[in-house]
């Protein structure tokens, strides 16, 4: 991150010129083609202050000559992502509400159209206060999240956050405050390409067990071990001598005197992972964008789409300790035989800070290779031998947490959020009361991923009756915002009759023409996976979260806790985990006009059908279109 970065700094636009290509890069040390923005993988931070405008050019000049793979004979590839879809891409800015700016949140199908090769989109959007935080953006089209097409993005709060933390934090345990931010962002890794994996998926290949990922990385960064390669005769190409591993580790180098804020994202396809240092502990003061009442913690699970930030306490001297973020076996429904669960970067103390220390962008402190003394060590570690007694050297002998080192707010199953109630926000921001009578409007959707006869016996992704598809008439539809804006009712029921939804692929609630009502769903998961859900254009209150015995079925509102909430600890954010035959109850304030995507954040689920959309006040949007009848 950018130290220089000024939150209060006038309002400014910001300007941004990205040309999006592929090439082969190895960020784990094994060879694969790459999404890049201007050349680099990952993608650059966007730092932003509350009341700027960012401005973002992309122009995609995916021209090389790759050309997928055959897919499984039953796959259903041709269905779900037509040829050319992976040279199409499209930003979603993950976390913001884009109020006033409908058409730019990215996600094609419902407010936009991709970008084709050649083509040259404009973002254009304002930055609210509510979007304060820490967030990312990612490509919505296909599968090019997974292929690297992500990047951070932070917006900066005017007020000084350690004050306003030390003013209202109750009880605090340590100091609030910090000198440095330090963008981290974990994820799963895949050797192959989106598309061929999950090409797999909507197979009869896999039977309906989701790809699992050959590896993680922090920050883009990895090392992979050459025996697990061997396994599978991938080779460890970036060393002939026959090194015990490949790749490189991120590098954070941090000051002893100062203290950091870190901001982590998962911008994983599929895994949960579990964050942690060694010999460090976890302050944890916000989810998703929003400040929350301090809990300090030794590991912190994250789940696909989910930021935090932490404050970073050093409970030990040692120079160098391991940052960890750590999958579970028992997430997956197989194990992937080369994979190591654990992906590593390095934490390294200096006293003194050096030249190298003051560039920006990725490299200030985050995202830094080896360099320096480092950089020489391994320059010379020139056979097997030689790079043991470097890495003895340099690399962190730092032990892990024991697992019987606990915290209360931390669930002792994997695949879990926080415990309910571990959150709680620091600015009173109650939840609003639901009323039924007048106007407010309760939902319930059903998740499940059957394997039907009409998919030939491969699995696909449902909400209630519906498994989203944006292209399923057989031609390219305009985005539903365009439909709705344009459409001559606005009751939800006549768009399904009059073709404006296609109501076997497009779920579409409306929870109100024109009024700004509370709007609460009820999840109900009947899958045998975990599943993140992620709503744009809003962050929401998370009423509940629970899982039941399948025998009696999810969500009862008899014998739930109904409106019997706690409606001022209630915490509020965009990503939520739906435990695995569980439910969760969401409720927000349907007050920014739109059509907005809620979906699983699992990109195998989200693309084969595990989404729906939520048109609020269709009535200003077509007193006022937003967008023309058709742009394509």
């Amino acid at each position: 991150m950018d130290r220089g970065h000024n939150a209060n700094a006038p309002p400014q636009e910001r300007f941004f010129d990205w040309t999006i290509e592929r090439k082969e890069l190895a960020p784990d040390g094994i060879p694969r083609l790459m999404y890049t923005i201007n050349g680099a993988f990952p993608g650059p931070i966007i730092q932003a202050n509350e009341g700027d405008t960012v401005s973002v050019r992309v122009k995609n000049a995916i021209f090389d000559d790759y050309t997928l793979p055959k897919p499984p004979m039953s796959s259903q590839m041709g269905r779900v992502m037509p040829n050319g879809t992976e040279t199409q891409v499209a930003f979603h800015w993950h976390g913001l509400s884009m109020r006033g700016s409908q058409i730019m949140d990215g996600a094609p199908g419902f407010t936009s159209f991709a970008i084709s090769r050649g083509e040259e989109h404009l973002y254009r959007f304002r930055i609210h206060k509510e979007d304060v935080g820490t967030h990312w953006y990612h490509s919505h089209a296909g599968a090019s999240r997974a292929d690297g097409l992500w990047g951070m993005l932070i917006v900066h709060a005017r007020e000084y956050e350690p004050k306003l933390l030390q003013r209202i934090a109750q009880n605090a345990s340590v100091p609030l405050h910090w000198d440095e931010e330090v963008a981290v962002a974990v994820g799963d890794h895949f050797h192959e390409l989106g598309p061929v994996f999950f090409s797999y998926y909507i197979s009869r290949w896999l039977q309906k067990a989701e790809p699992v990922p050959a590896s993680g990385l922090i920050n883009g960064r990895s090392r992979f071990s050459c025996e697990h390669s061997r396994l599978t005769q991938v080779p460890c190409p970036a060393d002939p001598l026959g090194a015990e591993s490949v790749g490189e580790y991120t590098i954070f180098t941090l000051q002893q005197d100062r203290r950091y804020r870190l901001r982590i994202a998962n911008v994983g396809s599929l895994a949960d992972e579990t964050f942690s240092v060694d010999g460090h502990t976890l302050t944890v003061i916000e989810a998703d964008g929003t400040l929350v009442q301090p809990i300090t913690v030794h590991r912190l699970p994250i789940a696909p789409g989910q930021r935090y930030s932490v404050l970073l306490n050093r409970v030990n001297s040692v120079d160098r300790a391991w940052m960890r973020a750590e999958m579970s076996a028992e997430c997956f429904q197989y194990m992937n035989p080369v994979m190591n669960l654990v992906t590593k970067a390095i934490i390294a103390y200096q006293s003194v800070p050096s030249a190298r220390d003051t560039v920006g962008g990725w490299l200030s402190p985050l995202r830094r290779g080896v360099q320096g003394r480092d950089a020489m060590a391994l320059h010379v570690a020139r056979n097997q031998e030689t790079r043991r007694s470097v890495d003895a050297v340099l690399l962190p002998q730092s032990s892990a947490w024991s697992p019987n080192v606990t915290d209360a707010p931390i669930p002792i199953e994997p695949c879990h959020d926080l415990e309910p109630g571990a959150l709680v926000p620091l600015v009173p921001d109650p939840a609003p009361e639901l009323h039924l009578a007048h106007g407010d409007v309760r939902e319930t959707v059903y998740v499940t991923v059957p394997a039907l006869e009409k998919w030939h016996i491969v699995p696909m992704a449902y909400m209630n009756q519906s498994t989203w598809r944006s292209n399923a008439a057989g031609h390219q539809r305009a985005p539903l915002l365009h439909r709705i804006a344009h459409a001559n009712t606005t009751d939800p029921a006549e768009w399904r009759a009059q073709d404006v939804v296609f109501e076997e692929h497009e779920l579409v609630v409306s929870p109100h023409p024109s009024k700004p009502v509370v709007f609460e769903l009820v999840i109900n998961n009947q899958d045998d996976s975990p599943h993140p859900f992620h709503l744009h254009g809003h962050k929401f209150w998370v009423m509940e979260t629970d899982e039941v015995d399948p025998a009696f079925g999810g969500y009862n509102l008899y014998e739930d806790v109904g409106q019997v909430y706690d409606l001022q600890r209630t915490m509020k954010r965009d990503t939520v985990l739906v435990p695995t035959l569980g439910h969760a109850v969401i409720r927000w304030k349907a007050d920014n006009p739109g059509v907005w995507a809620f979906h699983c954040h699992m990109l195998v689920h989200l693309l084969s059908g595990m989404a729906m959309a939520i048109a609020e006040q269709p009535a200003l949007l077509q007193a006022a279109p937003p967008v023309p009848p058709m742009y394509r």
